[in-house]
Formats: structure tokens, C-alpha cells, sequence
């Protein structure tokens, strides 16, 4: 897949951010990372990763301190139906917002949309 379309309905998926979480994404980008297959401690595919302070243990200590990162890595969604990206893609972003604000693995598992 072209990393133009990839990147396409990335956007897409960040457009389509609820306004409510949208504002509250303070000091943080999305990436992406084109060439990178990233396996977790039991073998699993990592597509995205949160790297940062999550909102909520942000104090007012919290100040010029780099972006807090969420890293999406497009190599790994080449393993999956094309037709299945888009809601793939929107999963993933969604997940590592919820790391941003603070969810945890479990909780975040409850509200798994595929």
C-alpha cells in the first residue's frame, strides 16, 4: 500500500478526533513510522504506541518538556485486508489517545471497536 493512502486515512481518523478529545490533546504528535515492525514482550504486533506523561499525571511541574509521541507504524498494518484499514487505523489512533488520557491496557480493552 502506498504510504500516501495510509497517510490519507490517517488523517482522516485525526480529523474525525471527537472535538471533545481533540481539545484536550495538549503537546503531542502523531507519527508515523513507515519501515518499523515492533513486537511487545509476548510477541504481538505492535501497530501504534503512546510514548509521553499521560494528561492526567500532568502537574504544574509539566512545562518545556518535548511533545509526548503517539507512534503509528505503517509497515505493520501491510499485514492486514485493505478493507479492513480505515477502522483498523481509527482503532489504533483511538487507543493510544486513550494511553494520552490516561487509560490503562484493560480499560482500554472494553471499548475495542474490531
Amino acid at each position: 500500500m502506498l504510504l500516501s493512502v495510509f497517510q490519507q486515512l490517517l488523517q482522516t481518523a485525526i480529523t474525525n478526533i471527537p472535538e471533545t478529545f481533540r481539545e484536550k490533546l495538549e503537546n503531542i504528535t502523531i507519527e508515523v513510522e513507515p519501515d518499523s515492525i515492533i513486537y511487545d514482550k509476548d510477541n504481538n504486533l505492535i501497530l501504534g504506541q503512546y510514548q509521553g506523561v499521560p494528561y492526567t499525571n500532568r502537574g504544574p511541574a509539566y512545562r518545556n518538556v518535548m511533545p509526548d509521541r503517539i507512534i503509528i507504524y505503517k509497515k505493520a498494518f501491510d499485514r492486514f485486508p485493505e478493507e479492513k484499514l480505515a477502522d483498523l487505523i481509527v482503532n489504533v489512533l483511538q487507543h493510544e489517545i486513550g494511553h494520552y488520557f490516561g487509560m490503562s491496557e484493560e480499560e482500554l480493552a472494553k471499548y475495542k471497536r474490531i
